[in-house]
């Protein structure tokens, strides 16, 4: 089915702003016609208690309007006079990075197979978590193909006028609107003031304007339109969430196009930043020729995003023949590596440069800018059209659409590749996108249109690589720092970083290279395998499949594990008492016994299970070496009995007895002495069958004649030791009976 659509003017001079026909001159209400940027001396400079940086506002940034009867020159003048103001600059305006035309609807697949979508869908179509801000003008948030798809803010659901979670935005339930009140806007789209508020639909066209409009539904609608759902288009990303930032007006420009002012956008980056985006969409441009649109309250909200690790996607803009090509603001920002600038290629003639797409320094990739299909308002049906859905250009001019519909492709590229894996930073995901870019052609003017290239979705959501960040450990104990860590898929390096410390507290974070990026590391189902120390750590991870988060952040920690003894058990003694085990066969303890260094004098098994004293339970068993049998109470030794002995310093070597798995070992209340003989495993794991019955574990130490101590749900730098080793002996306390099997 097709919908035709009146497109928007790209650029508009300052002086057509306002351009108000006599009649509306005559009817407009009071209002102001210019707006100035200004930043007094700030309320804070340092970060807040929690760590978060300040806020515009309070570094003193403020938007006000142009007193009546006064020039923006003369209010400047009088601002920059006074000693409490450190700037005064003009508001610039900006505008809907699209072209006039009328298009028809056509299937996506022409341009989307194109840049590699179908491809990224089998490895991932977007996560829940992941928001995208759009920052448009506004969004038709009853449209069927963004249920369940739009971000809210539930500490201000209401529609009660109050700002409840005190965020200088008023009942901002799925975004928030930032647009300078001016008699034109007044007149035309009904806004009453400036007050920021969640008046987030999408408001461009009718019945404010005869031009079709939806600009804000129809980028949102390329990004995150709901896909595989059985009606409409398709999003890139299936399944993120959008937060509406309402910034360009319902069409006040030169043939209704939508439009806004800088220090709007700047207000709803910022907003875009605290709620939670990881991406936010510009589709939008200020005009090359403006000396104004570099206002520094945009840079400050363009550098708080990048702080916060926030991509920004911005068109570079449309020019008209014979116009300015460089791109607008923000997209002509070459000094902010998180601000991706986006070109627009002619994907219905090979995806050479578009003629109308603006061009530079700044851009750093392109997409397909021409007959793109998506939603459009619910509330504006066109003749002979039933369902919200438009196209975007005119079989008259070749389809062109613009660099606002080139931009939301990227921004959707994004979000996919940031549910593949959550944790990048945003200069990993930009160095991705262009590392899978494909080469663009040359463009007649011999200039840099396209950056890196046009976007490979499939490519660069395939190149993501796996992430893991937790403590490097040593049998189950910190490492200092420094310690070198690295990951291995089957015998190929593809990752290496070292430890640091936080205090006693070891830390590690690694990238795993895709096979993309590297041939022969990570894909789906292969398995990473991390060293510590030069030496395997456990446990090993999976490369994930469809729609898995590559990062691992809990369950992160690893630990190398010294090896079980070989055919050969050791143990020490330390001249003292020393805590040592029984491997040989059941039997006397004459027999048992004879293997140890002479001359000793006597052996004491603990017996839980013996009377001890008062109301407690648990004594020693002895075997006096040469004394009457009489004397001895502990005459037969099992395998596996854990005993002192006072005997001269050495070491007692006996065959490892293999133990089979599966052994049981009941333990009582009260203090058991036991010989572990599972497989080497972290104390809570070894000990999970009898979690929540022992108070503590001990080891003592023969060789240096100390107690080594073991408290569940300590902090693990307290503990003394973290693991239990095979054919070692242990003390633990029971509160309650239980029992372990060993495997």
């Amino acid at each position: 089915m097709r919908r035709r659509w009146t497109g928007l003017f790209a650029v508009c001079l300052l002086t057509l702003v306002v351009g108000a026909s006599p009649a509306l001159a005559q009817t407009a209400p009071a209002g102001p016609d210019q707006y100035v940027i200004i930043q007094r001396i700030p309320s804070k400079h340092a970060l807040h208690a929690d760590g978060s940086r300040p806020t515009l506002a309070e570094e003193g940034w403020q938007t006000l309007p142009v007193p009546a009867g006064m020039t923006t020159n003369e209010f400047l003048s009088k601002l920059r006079a006074r000693p409490d103001i450190l700037s005064a600059e003009p508001d610039a305006p900006v505008y809907a990075a699209d072209l006039p035309d009328d298009p028809y609807f056509r299937d996506q697949a022409q341009y989307l197979t194109q840049i590699g979508a179908p491809q990224a869908w089998d490895l991932e179509t977007g996560s829940n978590s992941v928001v995208v801000a759009v920052l448009d003008s506004g969004l038709d948030l009853t449209h069927p193909d963004f249920a369940g798809r739009l971000w809210e803010n539930p500490a201000d659901a209401y529609s009660d006028g109050v700002d409840h979670d005190g965020n200088g935005c008023i009942n901002d339930r799925y975004g928030c609107r930032f647009i300078n009140f001016t008699r034109a806007r007044a007149t035309i789209c009904g806004y009453g003031d400036s007050q920021p508020n969640g008046a987030v639909m999408d408001d461009d066209g009718p019945p404010h304007t005869n031009a079709t409009g939806s600009h804000g539904t129809l980028v949102s609608g390329v990004i995150g339109a709901a896909g595989n759902n059985g009606i409409g288009v398709t999003g890139v990303a299936w399944n993120v969430k959008l937060m509406t930032v309402k910034v360009l007006d319902c069409g006040t420009g030169i043939g209704g196009a939508p439009q806004g002012d800088v220090s709007n956008v700047a207000q709803g980056i910022e907003y875009a930043v605290r709620n939670g985006a990881r991406i936010i969409n510009l589709s939008l441009a200020s005009s090359p020729d403006d000396p104004n649109a570099n206002s520094p309250l945009l840079r400050r909200a363009i550098q708080l995003a990048q702080d916060y690790g926030v991509i920004v996607v911005a068109a570079a803009g449309n020019h008209p023949p014979g116009g300015n090509v460089a791109p607008g603001y923000p997209a002509a920002y070459t000094d902010y590596p998180n601000v991706v600038a986006v070109g627009a290629s002619d994907n219905l003639n090979g995806n050479t440069w578009a003629p109308y797409s603006n061009y530079g320094p700044a851009i750093d990739l392109a997409a397909p800018g021409n007959r793109i299909s998506s939603t459009v308002r619910s509330d504006v049906p066109l003749p002979g059209f039933s369902t919200p859905y438009g196209y975007v250009g005119n079989p008259d001019d070749g389809y062109a659409g613009g660099t606002s519909f080139a931009t939301p492709l990227v921004t959707g590229m994004f979000a996919l590749m940031v549910s593949r894996n959550s944790r990048l930073s945003a200069q990993d995901y930009v160095d991705i996108a262009k590392a899978a870019a494909t080469p663009a052609a040359p463009a007649p003017n011999g200039q840099n249109w396209a950056g890196a290239g046009i976007i490979n979705i499939g490519q660069a959501v395939a190149r993501v690589p796996l992430s893991v960040t937790g403590s490097a450990l040593r049998d189950w104990k910190d490492v200092p720092a420094g310690t070198d860590v690295r990951a291995y898929v089957d015998s190929t390096e593809c990752g290496a970083t070292t430890t640091t410390s936080f205090g006693v507290v070891s830390h590690y974070a690694i990238v795993v290279k895709s096979a993309l990026q590297q041939a022969g590391c990570g894909a789906p189902g292969k398995t990473v395998q991390l060293t510590v120390g030069g030496q395997p750590a456990y446990p090993t991870f999976t490369w994930g499949g469809k729609n898995e988060d590559l990062a691992v952040v809990k369950g992160g920690d690893v630990s190398t594990i010294s090896p079980p003894p070989g055919g050969i058990v050791v143990q020490s003694l330390n001249g003292d008492w020393s805590n040592v085990a029984s491997f040989e066969a059941t039997g006397p303890a004459s027999a048992a016994l004879s293997g140890l260094p002479t001359p000793w004098t006597a052996a004491y098994h603990w017996n839980p299970d013996a009377p001890g004293f008062g109301n407690s339970s648990g004594s020693y068993e002895q075997y006096i070496r040469g004394a009457p049998a009489a004397v001895s109470d502990w005459t037969t030794i099992n395998q596996f009995d854990a005993f002192w002995i006072d005997a001269p310093a050495g070491n007692v070597a006996s065959l490892n007895p293999n133990p089979p798995a599966g052994r049981v070992l009941p333990l009582k209340p009260g203090w058991n002495n036991f010989v572990y003989t599972g497989t080497s495993k972290q104390v809570s794991e070894a000990l999970g069958e009898v979690a929540g019955r022992y108070t503590e574990v001990l080891q003592y130490d023969n060789a240096n004649r100390l107690w080594l101590l073991y408290v569940p749900g300590q902090p693990r730098y307290l503990e003394d030791f973290g693991g239990l080793f095979k054919l070692k002996t242990y003390w633990i306390y029971m509160t309650r009976a239980g029992s372990i099997t060993m495997n």
